[in-house]
């Protein structure tokens, strides 16, 4: 049976970045999820504006859905409506729906929020990124983290593989922080052209440039979206050569020891072969069921700082 609780207005945090949590802050939301997954309901109040400026199905949807199972009011506003194409700054953007009352502003940007310590500083309201740029997508890589430990209750020693598109990969950039601080072991496969110089700034154990060896490597794989639309040049041969050399094919799913994911949306016959997408392997439907509690838990955990 669910219970009910009245969460009271208080100071309020802000979630821009995984590189803000530590270990206790990532406990704190992991049990908030863990109650609001088992149906113990929590209710807000207020409004909450969501400035998407960047097409979105899952992200979009799930945080507007979070918002109203947690009692709050939301205000959707895109690229074509916000006061931002007539060259209004994101500052003065966010100032507007401070002054109407808002509580929170969940963004997502075609661009890079960084740095954005003034921004939080100057705003009394929270701020929760859904996706800026290639920079950080902070609640894909909390989800895939409380997947992961939902079926390992201890990720100590996972060996953890992406694939794919790592240079404009803000999940990358989010989860691998995040597994790193549990204990698991992160490595990478893509094309060269496609894998950032500077690896070791975020402990990558390897990079392998064939994906036969990362599979004998790896205990969970995530492929990574091919990102044409951020690619200002060409990367890669063709689409059917990158899915032949770092594609999840028929054969290469029987090799897997573990799961696979992908945070969406899926090229299928890019990324993924189309057949294998809902497999026995697979965790992406999973994926996009728990972005629900997981970004509920985040609404909670930033407007209710005082918990």
């Amino acid at each position: 049976m669910s219970t009910t609780g009245k969460l009271k207005y208080s100071s309020v945090r802000s979630l821009v970045s995984v590189r803000d949590l530590d270990r206790e802050k990532v406990e704190e939301i992991f049990t908030l999820y863990r109650e609001l997954k088992a149906g113990i309901r929590r209710k807000l109040t207020g409004d909450v504006a969501l400035l998407f400026l960047e097409p979105s199905t899952r992200t979009r949807v799930s945080f507007e859905k979070a918002c109203r199972e947690l009692g709050l009011d939301t205000c959707l506003v895109t690229g074509e409506s916000s006061s931002l194409v007539k060259g209004e700054s994101l500052f003065d953007t966010l100032k507007t729906f401070e002054a109407l009352g808002f509580r929170a502003v969940i963004f997502r940007l075609p661009f890079v929020l960084y740095p954005y310590d003034s921004f939080l500083k100057g705003l009394s309201l929270s701020l929760i990124n859904a996706g800026d740029g290639a920079h950080q997508h902070p609640t894909q890589g909390l989800t895939d983290l409380f997947t992961l430990r939902e079926i390992y209750s201890d990720l100590k020693g996972l060996k953890v593989l992406y694939v794919g598109d790592i240079l404009h990969s803000r999940v990358f950039r989010s989860g691998a922080p995040l597994l790193r601080m549990f204990g698991a072991e992160v490595s990478v496969c893509g094309p060269r052209t496609l894998v950032p110089e500077r690896m070791d700034a975020f402990g990558v154990e390897r990079i392998f440039d064939h994906l036969d060896g990362g599979l004998e490597w790896a205990d969970v794989v995530v492929w990574l979206r091919l990102q044409k639309e951020r690619q200002q040049e060409n990367f890669i041969p063709s689409e059917r050569s990158y899915f032949e050399h770092f594609g999840l094919t028929g054969e290469r799913y029987e090799k897997l020891r573990g799961y696979f994911m992908h945070p969406g949306p899926v090229n299928r016959n890019i990324d993924i072969e189309g057949e294998l997408l809902y497999s026995e392997k697979s965790l992406v439907y999973e994926q996009v069921r728990n972005g629900l509690p997981t970004r509920m838990a985040v609404i909670a955990w930033c407007l209710d700082g005082a918990r």
